[in-house]
């Protein structure tokens, strides 16, 4: 005898709707999970470029300052007396430190210039820039490479020191200091944020 065959049971409408809010649960905890992790990553990739542009910056205005030389410059406008190192805490967009540094690389002497190398940094909208001329007695239309090193930047102070001394300002446009350099400069720079990156290097290669 053949056994009746009873009709497949289905899903009702209550149990389809519970199961689709349940979907809709893990679906929105999996997008959740997705968005923090990509926001994660993002700011893991932000935080290590800034810390490869500070490392940068540090790097080259150590170099700087380790490589000045005595040498004196005039000014591009020809006028101004010739001057080897300026320095105070910036007052508008013109540069707050300019002096000459040494140890331009040039193998060879394939280009048709010096060892040394006119360079000033100045503090323009929250940017602080670095600006190297071709030459370092330079005139209006000596070219200029202007590199931008750090981002939101409140202002810079700076501390130069010879011997005992300390001074937050240093001119060496006269006959009895164009000879002579600080044993030491010290650069505080202060950011938007209020943190703040201390970095100091004696100058002219001095150990």
């Amino acid at each position: 005898m053949t056994r009746p065959v009873s009709p497949q049971a289905g899903f009702t409408l209550a149990e389809t709707l519970v199961a689709l809010f349940i979907l809709a649960i893990v679906s929105s905890a999996g997008a959740a999970l997705l968005i923090g992790a990509t926001t994660t990553s993002q700011q893991i990739r932000d935080q290590e470029q800034i810390t490869r542009q500070l490392d940068v910056a540090q790097r080259l205005i150590r170099q700087d300052i380790m490589a000045m030389d005595t040498r004196a410059v005039r000014s591009t406008d020809g006028f101004s007396g010739a001057i080897n190192l300026y320095g105070e805490k910036p007052r508008g967009e013109a540069p707050f430190l300019t002096f000459v540094r040494s140890g331009w690389l040039n193998p060879g002497y394939v280009e048709p210039r010096s060892g040394l190398q006119s360079v000033a940094y100045a503090l323009r909208d929250g940017d602080l820039i670095r600006e190297a001329s071709l030459r370092p007695d330079a005139t209006s239309g000596t070219p200029v490479s202007s590199r931008v090193l750090l981002n939101n930047v409140r202002t810079v102070e700076l501390g130069f020191q010879r011997g005992d001394q300390v001074s937050e300002f240093w001119n060496g446009d006269s006959e009895l200091t164009r000879s002579l350099l600080p044993d030491l400069i010290k650069m505080t720079i202060l950011f938007e944020d209020g943190t703040q990156l201390t970095l100091a290097a004696l100058t002219g290669g001095q150990a």
